[in-house]
């Protein structure tokens, strides 16, 4: 679609905060059964004495995530009707309520006992939740105009910072006091009553002439160079940041943090303060835009992570080094926000959700490569290697990043 046309298009979307209440619900319910699965599954699995091969298992459930585009287009195909109707709603408030229905499911049965099954519910609960996750993205980006985009990713990573309290926080706390069965059932009823606002709200029809003529399709988006060139940027962008952001943990911990302090920096304080930095960093993106605030969120990385390779060479106070951890977790969350505010310009708007899946994917594979690589680097090179590394890579970015940025500047004036 040429630039003129896109301007022609007027697409009924539903008001701003109508659509942030909504989104807001649905990211936070993504983010809590993520939660659930990935940190508090596995820390009561080893609480009631599972061997840690077994546990390993869980970390399989990421696998949807990184390769979900490939049903993307199936999606996206009956989210966007040949008769004009959009079917987000549907996709989405069905997809909650099976994740709902097996977390209480999954309520009945003793983690020791029942592990078979528990593997079953959350490899169910990682596809259904991958898929709702394209239709989710799909239908925000549409409803949002350009300049709202901040605001729609301020929701998206502030739902999963909120999420993140539920899904670790809350249900770590109700399994030590009231025990599995109450902590899974409550996971459920968050989520059910967390899908309310998208049930209650109606979705208004797309463009019906430009449904009818687009098939969605992976061989048309990577066939646009802004996607092609959309994807480089999200991997340069996303390297550095991910292979710190594994490794500061047990670094603090093999410099004298204890767990319990490191759990109140990363469960409370620190999901607090990037709950606050997520909301705070719309506003810097409203006034000046998301790429310049990108850049200078990227120069912040390069000084922060520089800053932990040398502490990594000196050792810094319990004090200074909590409050290096702290500043790193709310760059990183600004650094979210910017990114991927940003790369909400690259999509089509005939086919958003498979765009910015595409996008989400390269990210997980970046995490899942780099995550490995820098437990090798440090165990064998150390953590000041490790960390070099990783502001290399976000300086890297920050010099390649304007020349990728004007390719896909130049490529979108001609998008077909």
């Amino acid at each position: 679609m040429s630039a003129l046309e896109s301007a022609a298009v007027a697409p009924v979307r539903l008001p701003l905060g109508r659509l942030l209440v909504v989104m807001g619900g649905v990211y936070t319910i993504q983010s809590t059964v993520g939660a659930v699965m990935f940190q508090g599954v596995p820390a009561t699995l080893r609480d009631s004495g599972l061997p840690l091969d077994m546990i390993g298992l869980v970390s399989l459930f990421m696998l949807p995530w990184t390769v979900k585009f490939l049903w993307s287009p199936m999606v996206e195909r009956w989210r966007l009707a040949v008769d004009g109707r959009r079917r987000s709603r549907q996709i989405i408030v069905s997809g909650q309520l099976v994740m709902a229905l097996v977390l209480a499911a999954l309520a009945w049965i003793t983690p020791e006992g029942g592990f078979l099954w528990l593997l079953v519910g959350l490899a169910a609960i990682a596809v259904v939740a991958s898929t709702v996750d394209i239709a989710s993205d799909g239908y925000m980006i549409e409803h949002l105009e350009q300049r709202q985009r901040g605001w729609g990713n301020v929701v998206q990573v502030g739902g999963g910072y909120a999420g993140i309290m539920i899904g670790t926080g809350l249900f770590l706390v109700l399994v030590g006091w009231y025990g599995w069965s109450t902590a899974m059932f409550t996971m459920a009823v968050a989520a059910l009553l967390l899908t309310v606002p998208c049930l209650l709200t109606r979705e208004p029809p797309g463009d019906a002439e430009r449904q009818a003529r687009h098939r969605p399709s992976l061989a048309f988006a990577l066939r646009r160079p802004a996607i092609r060139w959309g994807l480089v940027a999200v991997v340069l962008c996303q390297t550095g940041l991910r292979l710190i952001q594994s490794m500061t943990g047990p670094f603090m911990i093999d410099n004298g943090i204890a767990p319990a302090q490191l759990g109140f920096l990363t469960g409370t304080l620190g999901t607090l303060l990037c709950l606050s930095c997520v909301v705070l960093v719309g506003l810097p993106i409203r006034r000046w835009g998301a790429r310049p605030t990108l850049f200078t969120l990227l120069g912040l990385q390069v000084a922060i992570y520089t800053l932990f390779c040398l502490a990594a060479l000196a050792p810094l106070s319990a004090e200074l080094l909590s409050a290096l951890f702290l500043a790193k977790a709310v760059i990183i969350a600004a650094s979210f926000v910017a990114l991927y505010t940003v790369a909400m310009d690259w999509t089509s708007p005939r086919q958003a959700g498979i765009d910015f899946t595409l996008f989400q994917c390269a990210d997980a594979l970046v995490s899942v490569v780099a995550g490995l690589g820098s437990g090798l680097i440090a165990q064998h090179l150390g953590y000041g290697v490790c960390f070099a590394l990783a502001s290399g890579g976000a300086l890297l970015c920050l010099l390649l990043l304007p020349a990728v940025f004007r390719r896909i500047h130049r490529s979108m004036e001609y998008d077909g």
